[in-house]
């Protein structure tokens, strides 16, 4: 996994890039750690160059989702594709994080 953060006012973009699954675990949680020290209202993560995701990549966005309901900030997904949109659309993750 690769990701790419910019704010813009109260604001967090995280770009999802490549694969998110089970060898990302850690730095995926040091993600989490840089989303909340900037303490945004919202974060989006773009998800349009993300290729693969697997179960355990699933588990990592409801970490992210539940650490954004205990630290106050908002989540969404944004422009999935392919396999990934696929997953999504099956584990029906739109009842649990907006995706857009």
């Amino acid at each position: 996994m690769r990701a790419e953060l910019t704010k813009t006012n109260q604001e967090m973009k995280v770009k999802l890039q490549e694969r998110l699954s089970f060898s990302d675990h850690t730095k995926f949680r040091e993600l989490l750690t840089s989303i909340d020290r900037e303490k945004p209202t919202h974060c989006v993560f773009d998800m349009s160059e993300l290729i693969s995701i697997d179960s355990a990549g699933l588990g990592m966005l409801m970490i992210a989702h539940q650490q954004s309901e205990k630290s106050g900030w908002k989540l969404s997904l944004q422009a999935p594709k392919g396999h990934v949109k696929q997953l999504l659309e099956l584990s029906r993750f739109d009842k649990i994080i907006p995706i857009t």
